[in-house]
């Protein structure tokens, strides 16, 4: 019985492997199904809809998206069709634990996180910045960098 449940983590692992070696995501790519949880440790819900991945890979990144997240309706990702994922697996622990997730568990919108290397290494990124990544029909577009609030606030207009 236990194997049954293991088998799609398991599989989704594989395919993460297959994604980090062949480096990241490219334009035309199919946006892997991710399994990952909240803030709230509960199942992450990508939208069939989705229109664009909102991706912090550090610190600087996760600072602009939620900056400019807290200051939109809690249901904007929702009505929007987005999510926002956030790379946390250099975290220490206990700093994890801690400080950060009853931080984020306080954010009225939902935050997925990447809490192992394997989770979100596929996705392309850049120091301090925000990755955007269009989606349409499950096809991943160009991915575009944005390193300010300003270029955030533009680009998520």
């Amino acid at each position: 019985m236990k194997t049954k449940s293991l088998l799609p983590l398991l599989l989704f692992a594989c395919a993460l492997t297959v994604h980090a070696q062949a480096n990241s995501l490219r334009a035309g790519d199919t946006l892997p199904t991710l399994v990952l949880k909240d803030q709230h440790d509960k199942p992450a819900i990508v939208p069939a809809d989705l229109r664009q991945v909102i991706f912090a890979a550090d610190n600087g990144g996760a600072g602009l998206v939620t900056g400019w997240l807290d200051a939109q309706p809690k249901d904007w990702l929702q009505q929007t069709k987005r999510i926002y994922l956030a790379d946390i697996h250099k975290m220490p622990g206990l700093i994890t634990r801690m400080f950060a997730l009853p931080k984020l568990r306080e954010k009225p919108y939902q935050i997925v996180l990447g809490r192992e290397e394997a989770d979100l290494t596929m996705l392309p990124r850049k120091k301090d910045c925000v990755t955007l990544l269009p989606v349409n029909a499950g096809k991943i577009g160009e991915a575009a960098f944005v390193c300010d609030a300003s270029a955030l606030q533009a680009a998520l207009k």
